[in-house]
């Protein structure tokens, strides 16, 4: 099972990689020496993991990599089973955007400097209207922004698994606003010192605005719990 499993992926990636359309399921049983059962249901995982979409009509088709569809389908699993996993994953997305802060402000364009502006203005928009909305879509645009130019997949992975994870489990709407204009104080001040390239003091609010953050996750969780 094993090896057939890894005989499937190969020859999805081999066929993307080459620009080949992949076959139908007959085709492939006969290429790779399997049945269409075991066809179907190793394609089945592959869906599940976002690495083919298969569609009456279209086929099947490969999907541009990702490996966060992998990590938030075991993050799920793993989360019934150790539900204290939650900050596994929060300390490693703190932990990687903060090694990799000076090198993702290298590749950084003006373009994107004034796209995080744009980001925080919307921000402050949502938080002001009435009822609050939190800023959901805008704080996590805001962090990919800054190490999407970096183009590593896993990194790029790992981070939206955060995000996926994070909306799953939020909400929309907030009547107290105290917290959110806190928050964001500190992504305006993290996108002014990326602007005036003081990249240490844009460092130092990144950091601030993760302990706020770990304070208010520790206290929602609380509240859910108890």
């Amino acid at each position: 099972m094993k090896n057939s499993n890894l005989a499937l992926l190969s020859y999805l990636a081999s066929n993307a990689k080459e620009g080949k359309s992949i076959p139908s399921i007959a085709q492939l049983s006969n290429d790779l020496g399997l049945s269409t059962s075991s066809v179907r249901e190793q394609l089945e995982v592959a869906r599940q993991l976002e690495l083919v979409e298969v569609k009456t009509k279209t086929g099947i088709q490969t999907s541009t990599f990702s490996a966060a569809p992998a990590i938030c389908l075991a993050y799920r699993f793993g989360l019934e089973l150790q539900p204290d996993i939650i900050w596994d994953l929060l300390s490693v997305r703190q932990h990687l955007e903060l090694s990799y802060w000076q090198e993702a402000l290298g590749n950084l364009t003006k373009k994107d400097v004034a796209y995080l502006a744009e980001i925080v203005e919307s921000a402050f928009m949502k938080i002001e209207s009435r009822p609050v909305i939190i800023p959901v879509e805008e704080h996590k645009e805001f962090h990919l922004s800054i190490y999407r130019p970096l183009n590593n997949n896993f990194l790029n992975s790992i981070l939206e698994s955060y995000w996926n994870i994070n909306e799953e489990t939020g909400k929309s709407i907030l009547t107290d606003k105290t917290d959110l204009l806190n928050i964001w104080t500190y992504h305006r001040k993290i996108q002014q010192a990326i602007a005036t390239k003081e990249y240490d003091l844009g460092y130092q609010a990144l950091m601030t605005h993760f302990e706020i953050l770990k304070i208010q996750k520790k206290a929602e969780l609380k509240q859910r719990f108890e």
